[in-house]
Parts: structure tokens; sequence; C-alpha cells
């Protein structure tokens, strides 16, 4: 009886080191086969996530110059929907081809190249061939204007809202009023707008600091 319950006792202690030399190498096998993937995912979350674009139709071919593995590009059907994003945080910067309206947000911005603003008593579009059949007033420097957008005539005014139920004129988008003009949206034959005819310009939700430097500078 005593050498039964001696085997009895040795046996459960050697099913129980057993049992606990299994659970152990389960556990550093489960160690060794999921710690480094989630040590990676882990990583693969601290990363910096890409930079998020709303770019307007205007701003589509300029913004094929950003390398897609920073920045994910939004292409907007308008600079309103560029807004709306900017607004709902689903947009870090816009990338727009005109100045703000009264009644958006005045968010600080970074000019990329200057153009020219095309306004009138009323919004219209037209074929950069078609300017030639308007009464054209400047503000500007006619002759560079003549010479730029092959114009044949254009009068030199001191102030063009005077001027915006005569035809079409061109001014500079820091004198773009919207709350006098609309604007004039002119296009190449292929009825793509004309280059001039837009100021490409990133706006920032705050201030723009270095993102939106490097942005610029990665679009001149």
């Amino acid at each position: 009886m005593k050498n039964r319950v001696i085997i009895l006792t040795l046996s459960l202690v050697v099913i129980l080191v057993v049992f606990s030399i299994t659970a152990l190498n389960k556990n550093l096998s489960q160690e060794n086969n999921v710690n480094p993937n989630s040590a990676s995912d882990e990583l693969s979350r601290s990363k910096q996530e890409k930079i998020r674009i709303a770019a307007c139709p205007t701003c589509y071919e300029l913004s094929k110059k950003l390398d897609l593995e920073k920045y994910q590009v939004i292409e907007t059907n308008s600079t309103a929907q560029s807004i709306a994003l900017l607004q709902n945080k689903k947009a870090d910067m816009i990338l727009a081809g005109r100045t703000l309206k009264p009644h958006e947000p005045q968010l600080e911005y970074m000019v990329i190249d200057e153009g020219y603003s095309f306004l009138s008593n009323q919004g219209k579009t037209i074929f950069i061939n078609q300017l030639n059949d308007y009464n054209v007033y400047t503000d500007l420097n006619a002759e560079e204007l003549k010479e730029k957008l092959s114009i044949e005539k254009i009068q030199t005014v001191d102030n063009v809202y005077e001027y915006l139920d005569k035809g079409i004129v061109i001014t500079s988008w820091e004198n773009t009023d919207y709350n006098q003009a609309e604007i004039v949206h002119l296009l190449e034959k292929n009825r793509e707008r004309v280059k001039l005819s837009r100021r490409p310009t990133v706006y920032c939700p705050n201030v723009c600091g270095a993102e939106a430097q490097e942005l610029v500078l990665k679009l001149k």
C-alpha cells in the first residue's frame, strides 16, 4: 500500500512537471511568434501619417509634383469643398488657385506663384482667344499684359471696379474684391484654365509652419 502511494505521488509530480514545461514552451513560442509582429505594428503606427492636401481642380496638375509616399492628394470639386475638408479635419492643408471670399474663413496662406485676377460684373467663362472680343481694363502694366496674354487692346484705369459693367478687368489678387465683382474663368482651347489666371496658394488651418514652407518649395 505504501509503495502504491509513493508511485502515485511520483506520477503526479511527473505529470505536473511535464505540464509546466509544456506550458512554458508554449508561452515562449507565442512570445517569439507574436511579439515581433506586435512590435512591428506598433512601429508602423508610430510612423508619421501622410500629409493630406485638398486640391481644387485648378491645382490637380500642380499637385502631381508631390511625393505620394509623403503626401495624400485629395482632389476636390472646388476651393469651397477643400475648405470644408480642412474645417472638418479631413485635410491638413489646401492647395487652391484663388483668394478666399469674404464669407470664407480667412486662413493663413503662402503664395506659390503669382497670377492675375480676371473680373466682371457677372461671373462667366471664356476662352483666352475671346479676350479680344471684350473691352479690357486694368490697373496693372498694360504692355506686359498685352505680351503675356496676346491682348490687342487694353485700357489702363485708376479704379477697375468702375468698369466692371463695361467689359473685363484684370487686376492683382490683392486688389480682388468679391463683394463688388465676380470671377471670369479664363480657359485655354483644351478647356484647361489659363495658368496666369490663377494664383496657386497653400492655405493652412492655423499658422503656416515648416510643413507649409516645404510644400511651397516642392511646388514652385
